[in-house]
C-alpha cells in the first residue's frame, strides 16, 4: 500500500517510547529494528511443506508475528494487531488452505504461517517485498510471490484450485481494486472468506458498499478499515454476462423500480426491502370536511374583476382600441 496510506506514521519512528512502548504485565515487547535484523536460530512452531500447522500451534505463531515484528518492519506501513487478530480468526473459522493476497507485509508472514499454499501478488517497490521474503517468520515453501502490477498479474495467473482465503490490499486507486475483485472473486469458494482493507479510501468504499448488498456475501464485520466477507451458497454471478438487475446493489437503487415490474412482479420493491419503493404514490390523508364560510378566493377574484374594470377605462385601454380591432379583423379574415 502507498507510503502515505499507513495506519501507524513514519514519522513515530522519531520516538522509541512510541515504537517501543513498556509492554504490559504478562505481554512480550515488540521487537525493535535491530532486532529484526539478527537472525532467529530457529522457527518455532514449523510445520511440513503443504501443510498447515496445528490450531494451538498457528495461535501461537500468530502471536509471535503480532507480538513481536514491528509494524515498521517495511516502509509502506502494516496492519494493526486487532485486524490482524480478526484476520487470524477468519481463516481457521474458514478452515482455510488456499490463501491469496494482493500487496505483502505482516499478512503474507501471517497467512504463510496459516496455509498451505499462498500467493502475494506484489511489486518490487520500496522494502516491503524485500523485507518480507528475508523475514524469518516467512514459510518460502508455502508462500509464491507473483511480481509485477496486480492488474496485470492477478488476471493472467491460472487458479489451479479454489481459493478459501483472498485479501485485497493492492493499488487504491479506480479502477484497480474492482479489477482485483473480478479477477479473484469466481475463484472464493462458498465459505471461503474476502477481506478488503482501506475501505476508508472513496474507491475502494464503493466496492465496500457493493459487497454489503451482494447475495453472494455475509458481511463479517470490520476491524477499523478493513472489511471482512463470507461467500455464501448463493450461485456465482456470470463473470462474462450482464444481468444487472440480477446484483441487489442496482435493484435497490436503480430509480425506475416500476421498469422492473415486467421481471419481478407488482410489488418486488416492497417484497424484497420490506420498505415501500422511494418514489412510489403514497395515499392522501383523509382531510376532514372545512365549516361553511366565505372562501377568501372570492375576495381575490373581486379585486381582480375591479383591475380589468380600470384597465378597461383607462387612457391606455383607449388608445390602443384601433390596434385591438384590427387583430381582431385579421383573425376573422383567416
Amino acid at each position: 500500500m502507498p507510503a502515505f496510506e499507513h495506519r501507524r506514521r513514519r514519522d513515530e519512528r522519531d520516538s522509541p517510547q512510541t515504537l517501543h512502548p513498556a509492554p504490559a504485565i504478562g505481554q512480550p515487547r515488540l521487537r525493535s529494528e535491530a532486532d529484526q535484523r539478527r537472525p532467529m536460530t530457529a522457527k518455532p512452531n514449523a510445520a511440513a511443506p503443504g501443510q498447515t500447522l496445528g490450531t494451538a500451534k498457528a495461535a501461537d505463531m500468530a502471536k509471535r508475528i503480532i507480538d513481536e515484528v514491528s509494524p515498521f518492519f517495511h516502509a509502506s506501513g502494516s496492519l494493526y494487531p486487532d485486524v490482524l487478530w480478526k484476520l487470524f480468526h477468519e481463516h481457521q473459522d474458514a478452515r482455510a488452505r488456499v490463501s491469496v493476497e494482493t500487496g505483502c507485509g505482516l499478512s503474507t508472514l501471517l497467512l504463510s504461517n496459516l496455509s498451505e499454499r499462498h500467493t502475494a501478488f506484489t511489486l518490487p517497490l520500496g522494502d516491503s517485498l524485500q523485507n518480507t521474503q528475508n523475514h524469518p517468520y516467512l514459510r518460502p515453501e508455502t508462500t509464491k510471490f507473483v511480481v509485477g502490477p496486480s492488474q496485470v498479474m492477478v488476471p493472467k495467473w491460472q487458479f489451479s484450485d479454489p481459493v478459501d482465503f483472498a485479501l485485497i490490499d493492492g493499488p487504491h486507486a479506480y479502477p484497480f481494486p474492482d479489477l482485483e475483485y473480478y479477477s479473484i472473486y469466481p475463484h472464493i469458494r462458498p465459505s471461503g472468506v474476502l477481506v478488503i482493507d482501506d475501505i476508508h479510501i472513496p474507491t475502494i468504499h464503493r466496492l465496500y458498499e457493493f459487497l454489503r448488498d451482494d447475495e453472494m456475501w455475509e458481511h463479517r464485520g470490520d476491524a477499523r478499515t478493513t472489511a471482512f466477507f463470507r461467500r455464501t451458497a448463493s450461485p456465482i454471478f456470470d463473470p462474462l454476462g450482464d444481468n444487472w438487475p440480477g446484483q441487489r446493489f442496482n435493484r435497490r437503487r436503480f430509480a425506475a423500480h416500476e421498469a422492473l415490474e415486467a421481471v419481478f412482479g407488482a410489488g418486488w420493491y416492497q417484497a424484497e426491502f420490506g420498505v415501500p419503493r422511494p418514489d412510489a404514490p403514497t395515499v392522501a390523508p383523509v382531510i376532514a370536511p372545512v365549516a361553511a364560510g366565505p372562501d377568501p378566493r372570492d375576495a381575490e377574484i373581486a379585486a381582480l374583476r375591479a383591475e380589468v374594470a380600470a384597465l378597461k377605462t383607462s387612457t391606455t385601454w383607449r388608445a390602443t382600441r384601433p390596434l385591438r380591432d384590427a387583430v381582431d379583423w385579421a383573425r376573422r379574415r383567416k
